[in-house]
């Protein structure tokens, strides 16, 4: 496939990245510093910020589908690449006549055991709140953009390996799935791609 990737130069992104390339995709990433991105057969990087409209149509253009990627700046100040970035590459796709995009976002925005969802229940950490608000801005930007969408959602991710054995729940977190490696969210990006796995859905993984 030709893919239009967003966060490359991130820890998720990257190793999308890396798989999509192993696997014979084309991949056309966006990077506010290309220089991040070393030269490899089958990457095109464009310069650009994900806040910029034009840059990231630039990314989109002629792509089969869009993975993002995208992080927050920091707990207490995120800035607005996940939120504002997630409509600028709706808008983008929709323009483009492109249909597929993948993104991560935290657990936050899966729902709760008894209703609502986790990031509004009390026992919900006030420092994670104005992260995953941005994820869920995130999140409705792909719902309310008539796209053939999908958000994996996460507890913690943590350095480790690509095993593939993780556990996958759609609109909830697996029980007790706390975490789950960096190489596996985008192990799981990339399946649901190939797969055509939890469409116009919310998935929670871990292990």
């Amino acid at each position: 496939m030709k893919l239009a990737l967003f966060g490359a130069t991130g820890r998720v992104g990257g190793r999308v990245l890396e798989y999509a390339l192993a696997e014979g995709h084309t991949v056309r990433a966006l990077a506010r510093d290309p220089a991040k991105l070393a030269p490899r057969p089958g990457l095109t990087v464009v310069a650009g910020d994900v806040l910029d409209p034009a840059a990231v149509a630039a990314v989109v253009a002629g792509a089969d589908a869009v993975i993002s990627g995208l992080g927050g700046a920091g707990l207490q100040e995120p800035g607005e690449a996940q939120s504002r970035g997630m409509a600028n590459i709706v808008a983008a796709m929709r323009a483009a006549g492109v249909q597929r995009v993948l993104g991560v976002a935290g657990g936050g925005i899966l729902d709760a055991p008894d209703g609502g969802l986790r990031h509004d229940q009390p026992t919900f950490p006030a420092v994670f709140r104005q992260v995953s608000l941005r994820h869920k801005a995130a999140w409705h930007a792909m719902r309310d953009g008539d796209v053939d969408w999908t958000m994996v959602a996460t507890g913690d991710i943590v350095p480790g390996e690509r095993t593939g054995r993780y556990r996958t729940l759609e609109d909830r977190l697996p029980e007790g799935g706390r975490t789950i490696s960096v190489e596996d969210v985008a192990d799981l990006l990339l399946r649901a791609l190939r797969d055509g796995l939890h469409v116009r859905k919310r998935v929670g993984a871990g292990y």
